[in-house]
C-alpha cells in the first residue's frame, strides 16, 4: 500500500484558519486560495495533540489499522451559504453554533472534485491508495468537500476534544446525511429535495436525519469534574468489533474509559460501505447561549488547536458486527403543559385579543398556527424525507409560509414560555428564508421575562408563563428582535432578508425534566400573527 504525500489545500476563506483548522499532530491549517500552503500546528502540550494522541496513532496502526487525521472546526452556515459555498442553510437555530468533521476520503476511495468556479475545494484525497487496486467511488459532492462522508461497515472515527465552556446547552450526534435516490421515484414535489452527486457516484438526496439520541452536557463521559471545559473521547464506528479494538488502544494510550463515549450507526439499518449508493453520513456539535462570551471565543479559536479527528480503517476487512438500533429516550411526561399553568387557555386568548386590538385598525393580519416541523431521524430515513438535521433533544414546531411585504409590515410571536413549565431547558422561536432556510432573526427565552405583561390583566401574577415578541425592521418596543436585510448585509446576503421573500417561523424547546425533548402531544405550540399595513 503506497501512502499518499499529503497536501491539503482549500478555497478562499472557506473557514477562517485560526478557527478549526484541523486538530492535527502535523496538519494543514485551511487557508485562502491566494495563500496555498501547508503549515504545521503549532505545539502545545496542554492540548489533546499530545503524546497519547500520537501513541493512539502508533497503537491503531500496529494493531492492524490505517490511521488518518481530519479535522472539527466551526461551520458557518450563513456565511458559508453567502460566500456561495454551502447550498443550503439547513433551518439553522440562528445565534447558536454548529461543529462538524472535515474527514479525508477512505482508503481505495476516490476524493470527491470540487468546483473551483464556485470556489468550491475538493475533498481531502487518502492518504493510502493502491495504484493497483480499482477505487471505491467518489462521495457525491456537496460543498464544503469532507463534512459528509461513507463509512465502511468496519471503520471508525475518533474524536479527542476539549468541551465548550458553561452554556445553556451543546451536544454532539451522528447524522445519515444523503441517500440515493430510488429508482423511478418522482422526488419533485418532497419538502426540502434537492440532488446531489452525478452518474458516477449515484445520485443522492438529503435526509440529514439524526442517528440516536445525542451525546450533551447532561450525559457525556469525560475527564475533570465539569462536563464543561474537559476533554472527552467519542468513538464512533457501526461493528462492536471494531469499537471493542479502539477502545482497547484508547485506554493504552491513556485515555481512561470514564471519558470515552461510544455513538453506534446500526449497520442492518443503513447502507454502510464505500461503493456507489452507499448512505453518508455526518457528525454535528451545537453549542448554545455560552455563559461568558470570551470564554467562548477563545474557545472557537482553539477547538482545533484541543482535537484530535482521526478516520480507523481496518488494513484488511473484518467480519460484519453490526449494532442494532438503540433504545431511545422516551418522550413525554404524561402531564400536558397546559395543567401547569393557572387559567392558561384563557391567559391565551387574552394576549391573542390583545395583539390584534392593538395594531387591527392600521393593519390586515393573518394568523400562523404551527405543527410538527420535521419529522425524527430514523423515521424519515425509513419513509425518504428531510429531517433537515433534526435532534431528538428538542421539539421543533413552525408555521406555514408568508411574506412581509413593506419594513412596517412585522410578525408578532407568542405562546408559553416552555422553561417556566419546565417542558424545555431553553426555548427560541426563529425567521427563516426560502429557499435556503436561513435563520437570520431569533428570540430566545432569557428576553422573555416581561414581555407579556402588558398584553394581560393587570393583577395577572404569572405574566412570565408567556411570552409576546416581536421581529421588525424597526425597533418597536422592549420586546423587538431586528429583521436584517439581504440585500446590501455587510455580513452576507444570508444574514437577512428582503421584503417579498418566502418566510416561515420555527419554534424550539430543548430538553425537558427527561433531558429529552418534550413530547409533542404534552406542549402548548407557539402562534404568531402577521400585521400588513393597510
Amino acid at each position: 500500500m503506497k501512502k499518499k504525500q499529503f497536501f491539503n489545500t482549500f478555497a478562499a476563506g472557506i473557514f477562517a484558519a485560526a478557527i478549526l483548522a484541523g486538530g492535527l499532530v502535523s496538519s494543514t491549517v485551511l487557508v485562502s486560495a491566494n495563500e496555498e500552503s501547508t503549515t504545521e500546528a503549532p505545539e502545545n502540550s496542554d492540548t489533546a495533540q499530545d503524546n497519547n494522541a500520537s501513541q493512539l496513532q502508533t497503537l491503531l496502526e500496529n494493531e492492524g489499522f490505517y490511521v488518518q487525521q481530519g479535522s472539527f472546526y466551526e461551520l458557518d452556515t450563513l456565511k458559508e451559504a453567502s460566500a456561495g459555498r454551502l447550498l443550503s442553510c439547513f433551518g439553522n437555530n440562528a445565534g447558536s453554533s454548529y461543529m462538524v468533521f472535515n474527514l479525508p476520503a477512505a482508503p481505495e476511495q476516490d476524493n470527491a472534485k470540487g468546483n473551483p468556479d464556485y470556489n468550491w475545494p475538493d475533498e481531502t484525497a487518502t492518504l493510502y491508495d493502491d495504484p493497483n487496486v480499482e477505487n471505491a467511488p467518489a462521495n457525491p459532492y456537496f460543498a464544503p468537500g469532507g463534512w459528509q462522508y461513507k463509512l465502511g461497515q468496519d471503520e471508525a472515527i475518533v474524536l479527542i476534544t476539549q468541551l465548550s465552556p458553561e452554556c445553556k446547552y451543546y451536544s454532539f450526534i451522528n447524522y445519515v446525511m444523503f441517500t440515493q435516490q430510488k429508482e423511478g421515484k418522482d422526488y419533485t414535489n418532497e419538502k426540502a429535495f434537492f440532488s446531489a452527486g452525478n452518474e458516477e457516484t449515484g445520485l443522492y438526496h438529503p435526509i440529514f436525519g439524526s442517528i440516536g439520541d445525542s451525546v450533551n452536557m447532561v450525559n457525556i463521559k469525560h475527564d475533570g469534574d465539569s462536563a464543561y471545559g474537559s476533554q472527552a473521547v467519542i468513538v464512533i464506528s457501526a461493528n462492536q468489533t471494531v469499537t471493542e479494538k479502539v477502545t482497547a488502544q484508547l485506554t493504552a494510550a491513556g485515555y481512561d474509559e470514564s471519558m470515552i463515549n461510544v455513538m453506534p450507526i446500526p449497520a442492518d439499518t443503513y447502507n454502510m460501505g464505500l461503493q456507489k449508493g452507499a448512505d453518508t453520513f455526518s457528525f454535528l456539535g451545537r453549542i448554545s447561549q455560552p455563559t461568558d462570551q470570551d470564554a467562548y471565543d477563545s474557545y472557537i479559536e482553539n477547538l482545533s488547536a484541543n482535537s484530535v479527528v482521526y478516520r480507523v480503517s481496518p488494513q484488511k476487512e473484518l467480519d460484519a458486527d453490526p449494532y442494532e438500533n438503540a433504545v431511545l429516550t422516551a418522550r413525554g411526561t404524561g402531564e400536558h403543559e397546559i395543567s401547569k399553568l393557572k387559567n392558561g387557555s384563557r391567559h391565551l386568548d387574552e394576549i391573542r385579543e390583545a395583539i390584534i386590538s392593538q395594531y387591527a385598525n392600521e393593519y390586515d393580519y393573518e394568523e400562523l398556527s404551527t405543527d410538527i416541523a420535521v419529522p425524527e431521524g430514523l423515521t424519515a430515513y425509513l419513509n425518504d424525507r428531510n429531517a433537515q438535521g433534526d435532534n431528538r433533544d428538542t421539539a421543533y414546531v413552525m408555521t406555514k409560509d408568508f411574506t412581509l411585504n413593506s419594513d412596517e409590515d412585522f410578525v408578532v410571536v407568542y405562546g408559553v414560555n416552555h422553561t417556566q413549565t419546565g417542558k424545555a431547558l431553553y426555548s427560541n422561536a426563529v425567521l427563516y428564508a426560502r429557499p435556503m432556510l436561513n435563520g437570520v432573526c431569533s428570540v430566545y427565552d432569557s428576553l422573555f421575562p416581561g414581555s407579556a405583561a402588558s398584553y394581560l390583566e393587570e393583577d395577572c401574577d404569572n405574566a412570565d408563563d408567556y411570552y409576546v415578541y416581536k421581529m421588525a425592521r424597526t425597533q418597536m418596543d422592549d420586546y423587538t428582535s431586528i429583521i436584517e436585510y439581504s440585500t446590501g448585509n455587510e455580513k452576507g446576503k444570508f444574514y437577512g432578508v428582503d421584503n417579498g421573500d418566502t418566510l416561515l417561523l420555527a419554534f424550539r424547546a430543548y430538553m425537558d425534566e427527561n433531558n429529552v425533548g418534550a413530547s409533542y402531544y404534552e406542549i402548548v405550540y407557539d402562534r404568531a400573527i402577521v400585521f400588513h399595513k393597510k
